[in-house]
Formats: structure tokens, C-alpha cells, sequence
């Protein structure tokens, strides 16, 4: 084996690597029981996929990242919302069991925010009071809907 045939069988092999990807949960993506159509317990629908939280009919949330670990994600609001325009968001949220049909639950831990920086360090919930841990206010749970706000009568 010549010294060109060793590289070319190396190179060949961290491309197929390179390639290859292990299922994993990506830090930057919103874990899958959080995407879709849903209502909250308040009857507020949303839309939620990787790249917008969407309170229909038309309040915009830009993700901007999202800690898994933490359970949060950090959003920026839309220059057209009702409330806070422009500013910064975060939300807390948790996944649900013997709740059904709710799935999971959520908290506007900071909304109006000036920074990203911000909108992480002001944060006062507790997860572990659903009833009063959303800054002293109940979390939202949602349940699964495919119903939209237009089709609602």
C-alpha cells in the first residue's frame, strides 16, 4: 500500500463519517411533542414549529434558541404583536404525564424583555406548582388540536 492510497482511504472514511448522523436530540430544536396545532386549557390556539411560536390569529414568536436541558426557549416578539413589540421572550416549558388530553405546559416566564440576556435572568417559576409556579399565575397546558382559530365558531 502506497503513501496515496492510505490518505485517499482515509479521507474516504471521515466523509463517510462526516456524513452519518446519530439520532439525537438537536440543542437547537424544540423536542417533537411541542410542535404542531394546539389549544391551551384558556381555549387560545397555536402553531409551533422549529422556527415560530405562533399565538393565532396573530401574535409571532421568532425562536431564537431553545435548552432542552433547562426546559426553556428564547423567542423575539414580532414587530406586529398586540404586546411588546420587538422586545424578548421566554419560555419555560414541561412535558406532562397522566394529564391527558393535555400533553405539556408552558410559562411567558419573561415577555417583554429588552435583551436576550435579560429575558433569560428574569425568570421566577416553578415548575413544580403548574397551579401558581408562571410567576405566581397558573401554566398554560396544551392539548393537541386540528382545529384552527378561522374554523372555531
Amino acid at each position: 500500500m502506497n503513501i496515496t492510497h492510505l490518505i485517499l482511504t482515509g479521507l474516504l472514511s471521515w466523509l463517510c463519517m462526516s456524513c452519518t448522523s446519530l439520532p439525537t436530540d438537536e440543542p437547537d430544536t424544540l423536542p417533537p411533542f411541542m410542535m404542531g396545532t394546539f389549544e391551551d386549557d384558556y381555549g387560545i390556539q397555536y402553531q409551533i414549529d422549529n422556527k415560530i411560536f405562533q399565538m393565532l390569529p396573530n401574535d409571532q414568536f421568532y425562536i431564537l434558541s431553545v435548552n432542552q436541558e433547562e426546559g426553556f426557549i428564547i423567542l423575539q416578539n414580532d414587530s406586529l404583536n398586540s404586546f411588546a413589540p420587538s422586545l424578548f421572550t421566554r419560555i419555560d416549558y414541561q412535558k406532562l404525564t397522566q394529564m391527558a388530553p393535555y400533553e405539556w405546559a408552558f410559562c411567558f416566564s419573561s415577555f417583554e424583555a429588552t435583551s436576550v440576556k435579560h429575558a433569560i435572568d428574569s425568570v421566577k417559576t416553578r415548575k413544580t406548582d403548574l397551579m401558581k409556579g408562571c410567576n405566581g399565575y397558573p401554566f398554560s397546558r396544551m392539548k393537541r388540536s386540528t382545529q384552527t382559530q378561522d374554523e372555531k365558531p
